[in-house]
């Protein structure tokens, strides 16, 4: 158990969705309320769901986003500063200073303080008419504006990028997807998979153009057109980043701590980093040289340092499972495991069906007993049935091709481990539980498990 002096004080910078995971998880392992908890956040809401960001794009109260409510916070005894950023870190004081000049003392430091937008050095980038795409008042830039455009440019072809828009270019403008790599969604599917997902995305109206690198925003003080290195040009009214994202390591920096090369908190598998009474979880924590832009592993890390601190010695973060399910779009994505068979003597069957908007492609191992990873594009109704079967090493009977075909399977066979939903790691039995409890429908279950 990590022991603590007389205040039993914890303080966590950063109010994200990582953030409020460990709230959640501190409050539900701290039986004794031992511990004093105070957040500062530097949005100046509550923590909310960004993952469902772009659904303001259409009209939806942010509100409807928020993962808990102020008095949440208050009737778990959790002190909240909203719009309240920490600018200083004092490791030999135990202090952090906010930038409203709070001054706290903690024994335990949490750095939940997650990413930032990236934004490319691109000569005009500063004009007006050019946003990043990461927080709620972001939106309501872009909403505000969009009324004097036609053309919307995206620059990033990743999830947050394809899913606003598709949400602007239902509002009625030519929308432009513009991608630095060979495909959209690299480090989440192949060559294949990103050939099919750019297809059901232009069907949808979007336009992609990839190995596009933007070198030049021009324009009469607002954006007007982007320049190319092929020495071509775009004219464009309104010009969105959402280029990938950037650890938000700053404050541990100033403070000292031990950064990645390129960026991150060091961290080891209980979380903490080069000082013992710091620990970080999120986008911002580097644990054996990776970073993870995924919530999964992000709330994984929380519910591990919740756990740790409240006396589950063994408790510890050994690395997080990359499989992902998600809804590009509208267009279903998932991939698990090693879809590449890197370093692995492997075979694979690939189906893809263009009329269809289906791309299927499963990697066994050389003798076709063990499934080692796959990718399912336009149709991801077999995910869980699959996913079970790779992570559970189950040796496959018969004839590998057939689990190429969707049939759902049957969910009594699947183990109560089987993860159900990624972000919020929901398993089988987690929702086995709930019909045993009375939950009768899925608004029920939803509810219970988020």
């Amino acid at each position: 158990m990590i022991r603590l002096g007389n205040k039993h004080r914890i303080v966590m910078i950063g109010n994200g969705m990582v953030g409020c995971r460990f709230c959640e998880s501190l409050r539900e392992y701290d039986e004794s309320r031992k511990f004093e908890l105070t957040v500062f956040g530097e949005e100046p809401r509550p923590a909310y769901d960004r993952v469902h960001l772009s659904e303001c794009l259409s009209g939806s109260d942010p509100d409807e986003l928020l993962l808990r409510p102020s008095k949440w916070y208050e009737e778990n005894n959790i002190v909240l500063h909203v719009g309240d950023p920490v600018v200083k870190i004092d490791r030999d004081a135990k202090q952090v200073y906010a930038q409203s000049g709070r001054v706290c003392d903690y024994e335990i430091l949490v750095l939940a303080t997650g990413s930032s937008a990236f934004m490319p050095p691109i000569d005009g980038i500063e004009r007006e008419g050019v946003f990043p795409y990461r927080t709620i008042e972001d939106i309501d830039k872009i909403l505000s504006y969009r009324s004097r455009c036609q053309t919307v440019s995206f620059i990033g072809g990743g999830l947050l990028a394809l899913e606003a828009a598709k949400k602007i270019k239902d509002m009625g403008h030519r929308t432009i997807v513009l991608e630095f790599a060979d495909r959209l969604m690299a480090r989440q599917l192949d060559h294949g998979g990103a050939k099919r997902l750019k297809e059901l995305i232009e069907a949808e109206g979007i336009e992609v153009q990839l190995n596009r690198n933007t070198t030049r925003i021009a324009g009469n003080n607002q954006v007007e057109r982007l320049f190319f290195p092929e020495g071509d040009s775009l004219q464009t009214d309104m010009v969105v980043v959402a280029a990938g994202i950037r650890p938000r390591d700053e404050l541990a920096r100033g403070c000292g701590l031990k950064i990645g090369r390129r960026g991150g908190v060091v961290v080891n598998d209980y979380l903490q980093t080069s000082d013992p009474s710091i620990y970080a979880i999120g986008e911002v924590a580097l644990h054996n040289q990776i970073c993870y832009g995924l919530v999964g592993p992000g709330y994984q890390m929380a519910e591990t340092l919740a756990k740790r601190v409240c006396g589950f010695v063994e408790s510890r973060f050994t690395g997080s499972d990359m499989s992902t399910r998600l809804k590009l779009a509208g267009i279903e994505v998932a991939s698990f495991g090693n879809f590449e068979g890197r370093g692995v003597n492997h075979h694979v069957i690939v189906i893809d069906a263009p009329q269809q908007g289906v791309y299927r492609k499963l990697v066994f191992s050389s003798d076709e007993s063990k499934l080692l990873g796959g990718l399912l594009v336009g149709d991801d109704h077999d995910y869980p049935m699959l996913l079970s079967r790779y992570q559970n090493g189950i040796t496959l009977q018969g004839d590998p091709m057939a689990l190429m075909f969707p049939s759902g399977g049957d969910v009594l066979d699947m183990p109560d481990g089987t993860k159900v939903c990624s972000c919020e790691n929901v398993l089988k039995g987690e929702i086995v539980k709930c019909l045993e409890d009375g939950c009768c429908t899925v608004g029920d279950i939803k509810q219970r498990t988020k």
